[in-house]
This record gives C-alpha cells, structure tokens and sequence, in this order.
C-alpha cells in the first residue's frame, strides 16, 4: 500500500485497522509472512463500477487524474486513435458546464473548415470518436461535432437561448429500447447468448435516440429488417428496427434502411 498509493507507514497501519472493524471476517492475518490474506468468507465491503476496476487492471489510475503505477496485469488494448486535444477539451467542458455558448473553429466533411458558434450540451464516447452534441446556430438545429475537428474554441460570456438548450434536444431526450438477439446466420446462438449476457436469448438496451447509431455501429449488429447480412462478425440482429425509425444517428448502423 505504501508503495502503490506514496503514503506513510502510519497512514496504513490506521487504514488496515480501520478496515478489519469495518469488515472483520475479510481478511486473516498469515503469522509467517505478517501479511494479511482474504479470508474464505471474503465478501467486498466496497463496490466499484466495472470500469474502474477494468481501468485499474490495464492502466492502473482509475480514480486520479495523475498516473497510480502501471497495470495491474498483464493485458493488452487498443490503441486510443481519436485523441482530441486537451485544451479543446477543456473548454468545451466549460461550455457545458457553464452554460455558454462557444465560439467553434470547425473543418466539416461537407463545408470544409468554417466558424460557427454552437451551445453544446454532452459529450459522447461513440466507441470510434469522441464528439459534443450541441445546438447549432450556423444550421439551427441539434448536432454532433466531432472533437478532433475543432481547430479553435473560445468559450463566449452568452448563454444559449432556451430553445438550444439539452431539454430542447429531442434526439437526445428520447430514448429507444433495442431488442438484441443471436443473427439467425449463427451456427450456434448460445455462445452470442453468453457473450453479452441475454435474457431468455434477447438482450434488451435503452439508448438515446441520438446515439443508437454509434452503438449498434460499434458492436456491429445487423440492423436490417430480415437479418439480411452475410458477414460471421455480424453476431448480433437488431429485431426490432421498426422501433428506431427517425432516429437521425441510424444512418450510421450497419444494414439500416429507412422505410
């Protein structure tokens, strides 16, 4: 502990103390090495959400900001391509939790590099990018920015009128439940069933509706309305895709058709 977390002797000593009161039929203390060890009955005082502890385990800092030691483990990830720029970041985080508007330097697929001020709102991890949802004054409506194509941001003393606001989003405040079984092209559904932990063969997801593109994209699921891919990556079938239409994010889900 005092090599992993750079604290004194004293401090560990009062903290493992602290510990056994707290939870006395967790550990046992080995009266060869002095070491303490869990014991049979261990049961976790403290729970932790699974991405920390899978941040911990490759990375070894899931809850500082500055680095804690290396992994955990031995493991391996990919590699983070879409890398926004921090001082991008960091004021686009102001925006949004100030509530101002921001003043964008963008280069967009369609109209190249333009400013535009936009009231962003969240940011979002599609699996690929990052980007920001936000209201857009340039094209008035609801968007997504990529990050990594912001090339300047100036975050403005206005806040955004009521109408560019997040409960104005309506993308974004609905919300969709994607019925999610094994693709009919499997040679064998229970593997698909285990991997993602279906109920009665059917995993059942409620996303928003401005996201349901990216995650069905990222996982690959075969969106199209008679399970029509041919692909064995494509282990997943979006049963119901009657349910999502209008969601503008769909045009990025594998197999999708608006009918």
């Amino acid at each position: 502990m005092m090599a992993r977390f750079d604290c004194a002797p004293a401090v560990v000593t009062r903290d493992i103390a602290l510990y056994r009161q707290l939870a006395a039929a967790n550990l046992e203390l080995d009266p060869s090495t002095k070491a303490y060890l869990l014991a049979p009955g261990f049961h976790p005082l403290f729970e932790h959400r699974l991405e920390q502890v899978m941040a911990a385990l490759m990375q070894g800092d899931p809850y500082s900001i500055e680095s804690v030691g290396g992994a955990l483990l031995s493991c391996d990830y990919p590699a983070l391509l879409n890398r926004p720029s921090l001082t991008i970041l960091a004021a686009v985080s102001r925006a949004i939790r100030l509530r101002r508007l921001l003043k964008v330097r963008y280069h967009s697929a369609y109209s190249g590099e333009q400013e535009r001020v936009i009231a962003p709102h969240a940011l979002v991890d599609s699996g690929l990018r990052w980007h920001v949802r936000a209201y857009d004054q340039l094209r008035q409506r609801f968007i997504d920015l990529v990050l990594t194509r912001m090339l300047a941001v100036e975050v403005q003393n206005e806040a955004p009128d009521p109408q560019q606001q997040a409960e104005c989003d309506q993308q974004w405040q609905h919300t969709i439940t994607l019925q999610l079984v094994p693709h009919p092209k499997l040679p064998d559904p229970t593997i698909a069933t285990l991997d993602y932990d279906m109920r009665d063969g059917m995993l059942l997801l409620t996303v928003r509706a401005a996201n349901a593109g990216y995650l069905l994209r990222r996982w690959f699921v075969d969106c199209s309305a008679n399970a029509s891919m041919d692909d064995p990556a494509c282990r997943l079938w979006l049963k119901n895709s009657q349910s999502i239409q209008g969601a503008q994010s769909m045009a990025m889900a594998p197999g999708y058709e608006e009918e």
